[in-house]
């Protein structure tokens, strides 16, 4: 029977294989198992929401001081009354765009949100209004926006890490 070539230098092969195999070291011998930790994707669509998020908490702030602004500083009512409005404004169009680019789960979540801020407000308007008929000084209207825009955080933050 011939023998090709190739058989020989196949068969060539698989014995250095053999040979060499037993000496050779991989990071498996060296280490152990080498496991791989997830890594985090770059999520831009959370990194857009996130940066909408903020500023809208950034415009709503910055209505609020001009707002309150506006008796201490008189000789600069008009402007600061265009500041308030303006921001505000943005404000209302960052939240919007917020609220656009929710999947169910989450509009799931802001609807729980919001009703938890109206709920919260309800309750403290009708407590602070009980109060003031046995003489209590009243809040200012600042305190409204304000307090519902802290409750429904806080629903955010509650109702999110619910449906984790």
């Amino acid at each position: 029977m011939a023998r090709n070539k190739s058989d020989t230098s196949y068969n060539t092969i698989s014995i250095l294989s053999l040979t060499f195999r037993s000496s050779w070291r991989t990071l498996g011998d060296v280490f152990g198992e080498v496991t791989v930790p997830d890594q985090p994707f770059r999520d831009e669509r959370a990194d857009r929401r996130t940066t909408t998020l903020f500023l809208f908490y950034l415009a709503a702030l910055l209505s609020v001081i001009a707002i309150s602004l506006v008796a201490k500083i008189p000789s600069s009512r008009t402007l600061l009354f265009a500041l308030a409005v303006t921001s505000a404004g943005a404000a209302i169009f960052f939240l919007l765009r917020f609220l656009r680019t929710n999947d169910e789960r989450e509009q799931q979540t802001n609807y729980r949100a919001l009703t938890f801020a109206f709920t919260g407000t309800l309750i403290f308007s009708a407590g602070i209004g009980f109060l003031q008929s046995f003489g209590l000084h009243p809040v200012s209207w600042l305190g409204i926006p304000a307090l519902m825009i802290i409750l429904w955080s806080i629903g955010l933050i509650l109702y999110s890490w619910r449906y984790r």
